[in-house]
């Protein structure tokens, strides 16, 4: 959902890389020393051949993380990733209750299939992360979902994020959903150590707001463009056409990004106060 609504038309879909396309681009970022990958989407596990291509990577020697909504995690899912194990599988937590989570979602069961598959993983002691962005949904269940993931001992840890990323589609709002500046503050009163969570959220979000000013990660959507990051559509290179090798070194560095050309001029402005 996070990265594929202006992809969701049936023209979009049919551009999507194929498998053999995808094997091909995981050669080549092998081959350039690439250390992590994160599959995301929309939802990795809905792709018929996902565990095909992830297999491949894990079989390249990647450290792979998954971000997921946990809903299509059965059992046999779950033994598949317990014998290629992840480094991590995030899963979003929307809330602590069906008529919350169901609500965010619009899909009824969502709730009950994503406990389950919280439930999978935790037996095969594969690494989780729960991540639940504060919404006017969710505002009164947060610190009971804090709760939850405490409660599900060592290799889990919960992530709260405040901040609403601009929708991508630009065919609607999201901002409207975001929590206010005064509910935020009665949370952190109710829960103190939430200011850490708080501090680590703004330091994550100046990363996705705008893209580091040394290039060391990169995006590529379904359709094998090669960008910035998953934020910054300005501008891509297609790997359907060239090499990851060319895109990545020759390329990107010429692409333009707000947060990079902020850091450079601070940098120069620092490097002229010390001459």
């Amino acid at each position: 959902m996070c990265y594929t609504d202006s992809f969701n038309t049936p023209g979009r879909i049919r551009q999507e890389l194929s498998a053999g396309e995808i094997f091909n681009i995981l050669d080549e970022l092998h081959e350039a020393g690439c250390l992590e990958i994160t599959f995301t989407g929309g939802e990795p596990f809905s792709r018929p051949d996902f565990k095909e291509i992830y297999e491949r990577a894990s079989k390249l020697g990647f450290l792979l993380t998954i971000f997921t909504n946990g809903t299509l995690i059965d059992e046999e899912t779950a033994d598949w990733l317990a014998e290629y194990p992840p480094q991590r599988v995030e899963i979003s937590l929307h809330g602590i209750s069906a008529g919350v989570f169901d609500g965010v979602t619009q899909i009824s069961g969502s709730f009950r299939r994503c406990l389950e598959a919280v439930k999978l993983l935790r037996e095969r002691q594969i690494p989780l992360a729960l991540k639940t962005v504060g919404l006017t949904a969710n505002q009164d269940e947060i610190l009971a979902v804090k709760r939850y993931a405490g409660s599900l001992g060592e290799g889990v840890e919960w992530r709260f994020g405040q901040y609403l990323r601009d929708n991508l589609a630009k065919d609607g709002d999201p901002f409207q959903y975001q929590l206010s500046e005064d509910k935020l503050q009665e949370i952190e009163r109710e829960d103190p150590t939430l200011w850490q969570a708080k501090c680590d959220e703004v330091e994550k979000y100046k990363s996705i707001t705008g893209c580091s000013p040394k290039l060391y990660s990169f995006h590529i959507d379904a359709c094998g463009r090669l960008q910035i990051c998953s934020n910054n559509r300005l501008a891509s290179y297609d790997l359907r056409k060239g090499s990851f090798q060319e895109g990545f070194y020759k390329v990107l560095p010429t692409f333009s990004c707000p947060r990079r050309a902020a850091e450079n001029h601070s940098e120069i402005l620092s490097t002229s106060a010390k001459e």
